[in-house]
């Protein structure tokens, strides 16, 4: 009897520990649920507003999202489309409390049969509520707090309104949250006209919208949407006799349109975004400061700089010139170089200036890169043919290895470019294109990250340096001659100039507009490559490591992005001040708060710089010279035709600018400004080394698609001008005027010498030291007018060297005195 009593005993503290245990579980459970707050997200439940992104005038152009989202009324929603997704997911849903047991053991019973696992017993409510809690992590526990969560889900909601969370929360591929963000993606209807077929294709995606969806797995989206027509007939939705009827009329009309769509096809395609390189820019910075989830979930408001339809225009212009030109050079292959050293080549030019021999002659390719082309062009057919033939197995590969390799590599080239606009009065980044299209495969921005040999646009850093150390004025002389220096491994290295004539004595701003390469060497030279480089870093902001300190500096070596460029441009023409590029003005939360401000700080910084005199990064003299240089070239320099020209650019306006063309035209360069915007453009391979055609200079390819893109700014009417209210264009205190020979920049000979201005800085004294620009000698007249300077004489005239140094014995002239 003892024994009994004590084993009762036992048995009931058991049931009590467990009951306590129990209890303190269920407690925890209950807690769980409660403090996750996931009924509270229910009934306040809002589908996640995209952040938008807003241009200077407010007009929306591109929306960020992780999932687009619409919310859908219960209402709203077609009777058949219920009955589809019900079929699938749970055909006792309006007769079970949330869990069903039923279902439970059928699954289980199908799933013994079969060997694996085949069906599911979970419940619609449970659905619903694994994706509620799916933010949580997975866990034992979870799994109870599923089945609690489902019971509270359905104590709360009627069934009419569970359906309606659930067909707003549901994920069904393809970047689309809700049935009806699914419904504009799969078929571009609202949900309230899908027929009985297109619910059915739906109603198979939330267990695995990948397996099914109709844009990777088009046949087995084909097989699934069959079953799901069975089984709506199974439930009496629809007639048994109709399944296969609607099942084909509906795939074909849809198969043509799914197996030709992209199997990436989601939300991010049809969302709104106008200016794709500029949306991109711009959410990588402000990932960084605000954070991913607010970015995509925040329904934040956006204000940028960009001008949507100055973008716009750029984008149009910028991909019709590149389709034009993509079209010249298709298939265009590998300009190989030469074998020849090329510091010979220089020497040579430099023995042809002084002694009477013949012009040399280089090929540009050497013998194994003629033997591709020649191989390429003419007989690789016959080569391939006469292979198979004969016993050569290993020839043969190599020949179809060769076919493939080139007309891959031909087909995979296109011409790219990059255009951006800065307004340099605010630093207002206007207009981004970073390339022909964005793609998921091509998103490379390059008028951001590209960085290419700026050949000739970047001469106005060398004459800027060379203006503000009063070295030069815009009038000054200076010898376009043969030239030659040793590089610093003690080769010869001779400049050329884009045709290969010579011009002789020629005033600089003549130079710059007909962008003599051997003028912007020798300006260099004089000027010193430590002042062009700390010039150039000072306008482009790029590091001074950047930049090599040699004579070919002179001749844009320097690799830049057109982003770099347009910063450098932007400060000549907004005075020498500084400008700092501004992408976003502000951002807006959904409370109407301001969380961020980045045109605020930039105020904030440039007052500061104004009041220490830091924001004058060149003197606003040099600005002012180097603008009016740039005119020239503009106006009537290598930008001209293309500029102005009815056929090419037809712009009627003022501005200013310069071309770069680089080495075998591997890239074209426009960098130009008017009073209100600067704009640089870029044409190029994405391979550098791979050349645009001969000929293709950046006065053909890029100064139109500026020239086009400013006259649709302005309309082809009232284009700004450089002049003041007034209709001046005052020159500034540090500025002195003067004129020098029109033909040869000498110091003009009164009554005989036609007179070019030669503005130039007024003097300084620097640590005891004046600077100050040094006249040339006078012009003779007539002899400097129409004759050639003997270059014999001007180098000995330019490095002080004596007759008897090189022994001459009758004296033309006397060396200067030191």
């Amino acid at each position: 009897m003892n024994l009994f009593s004590e084993g009762i005993h036992r048995a009931t503290k058991t049931l009590l520990v467990l009951a306590l245990l129990g209890g303190l579980f269920f407690g925890y459970i209950i807690a769980e649920v409660d403090e996750g707050g996931e009924l509270a997200i229910l009934a306040s439940y809002q589908p996640t507003t995209p952040t938008r992104l807003y241009d200077i005038n407010g007009v929306v152009y591109a929306e960020l999202y992780r999932h687009k989202q619409q919310l859908l009324k219960y209402q709203d929603i077609p009777p058949h489309v219920v009955q589809a997704f019900l079929s699938v997911e749970d055909n006792n849903f309006f007769n079970h409390f949330g869990i069903d047991f039923s279902a439970i053991l059928r699954a289980a019973a199908v799933n013994v049969i079969s060997g694996r696992i085949k069906q599911g017993g979970s419940t619609l409510t449970q659905q619903l509520a694994k994706t509620v809690l799916n933010n949580r992590k997975k866990s034992f526990i979870r799994k109870f707090v599923e089945a609690l969560f489902t019971l509270q889900i359905e104590q709360e909601y009627s069934k009419e309104e569970i359906l309606e969370i659930y067909f707003n929360l549901i994920y069904l591929g393809h970047g689309t949250t809700g049935l009806a963000s699914a419904a504009d993606v799969y078929f571009h209807k609202d949900v309230s006209d899908l027929d009985v077929a297109e619910a059915a294709l739906l109603a198979r995606l939330p267990k695995a919208p990948v397996d099914y969806s109709p844009y990777k797995n088009p046949a087995a989206s084909k097989r699934a949407h069959i079953e799901v027509l069975k089984l709506m007939a199974s439930q009496g939705f629809i007639p048994s006799d109709k399944v296969q009827t609607i099942h084909d009329e509906f795939w074909e009309k849809y198969w043509p349109i799914v197996i030709t769509q992209s199997p990436s096809q989601s939300t991010w395609g049809t969302k709104l975004n106008r200016a794709p390189h500029f949306t991109e820019f711009v959410r990588q910075r402000l990932l960084k400061e605000l954070g991913e989830d607010r970015i995509y979930s925040g329904g934040l408001k956006i204000y940028t700089t960009l001008d949507i339809r100055k973008q716009e225009i750029a984008q149009d212009e910028l991909r019709k010139a590149l389709k034009k030109h993509d079209d010249l050079v298709s298939g265009v292959t590998v300009n190989y170089a030469g074998g020849a050293d090329r510091g010979l080549v220089g020497l040579y030019n430099f023995i042809g200036s002084l002694f009477p021999v013949a012009p040399p002659f280089v090929s540009r390719l050497d013998d194994k890169a003629n033997f591709r082309v020649a191989l390429e062009k003419e007989l690789i057919d016959s080569a391939d043919v006469l292979s198979l033939l004969l016993p050569a197995d290993n020839e043969s590969a190599a020949f179809t290895e060769f076919q493939k390799r080139t007309a891959v590599f031909g087909k995979n080239l296109h011409v790219e470019g990059a255009a951006i606009t800065i307004d340099h009065t605010n630093g207002y980044i206007e207009t981004m294109v970073g390339g022909y299209e964005f793609t998921p495969k091509n998103q490379f921005n390059r008028a951001v990250q590209a960085r290419r040999q700026t050949g000739s646009s970047f001469k106005p850093f060398v004459y800027g340096a060379a203006i503000a150390e009063r070295v030069v004025g815009s009038g000054t002389g200076i010898m376009d001659a043969p030239l030659t220096t040793l590089t610093e491994e003690g080769e010869g290295w001779s400049p050329q100039d884009f045709d290969g004539d010579f011009q002789g004595m020629v005033p600089l701003s003549r130079a710059l507009s007909m962008s003599l390469n051997i003028v912007s060497v020798q300006v260099l030279l004089r000027t010193g490559a430590d002042a062009v480089i700390d010039f150039a870093s000072r306008l482009t902001k790029a590091d001074k490591s950047r930049f090599v300190p040699s004579p070919a500096l002179a001749l844009g070596i320097a690799e830049l992005s057109p982003y770099e460029m347009a910063v450098g441009y932007s400060i000549i023409a907004n005075k020498g001040r500084n400008v700092i590029p501004l992408s976003v003005r502000y951002v807006i939360d959904q409370s109407g708060n301001v969380i961020y401000n980045e045109e605020l700080k930039v105020r904030e910084e440039l007052d500061k710089e104004a009041e220490d005199g830091s924001i004058q990064i060149i003197s606003e003299g040099t600005a002012y010279i180097l603008r009016k240089m740039l005119t020239m070239v503009a106006m009537g320099g290598t930008a001209a035709n293309g500029l102005h020209a009815a056929d090419q650019g037809n712009y009627k306006g003022i501005a200013a600018g310069k071309t770069g063309s680089t080495s075998s035209f591997t890239n074209a360069w426009y960098c130009g400004f008017d009073p209100k915007l600067t704009t640089v453009i870029w044409l190029g391979f994405d391979k550098s080394s791979i050349s645009l055609g001969r000929g293709q200079a950046a006065g053909v390819l890029a100064v139109p698609i500026w020239g086009k893109m400013y006259r649709r700014f302005y309309n082809g009417e009232n284009y700004p001008t450089f002049e003041n209210e007034h209709g001046l264009d005052p020159q500034p205190e540090e500025v002195q005027g003067g004129g020098t020979c029109a033909y040869n920049g000498l110091s003009p000979k009164p009554g005989v010498c036609p007179v070019t201005q030669n503005l130039t800085l007024k003097p300084i004294t620097v640590a005891g030291v004046t600077k100050s620009v040094q006249a040339n000698r006078q012009c003779d007249g007539d002899r400097d007018h129409h004759k050639s300077i003997d270059f014999r004489e001007f180098l000995q005239l330019e490095y002080q060297i004596s007759d008897e140094e090189i022994g001459k014995t009758e004296r033309k002239f006397k060396p200067q005195a030191d």
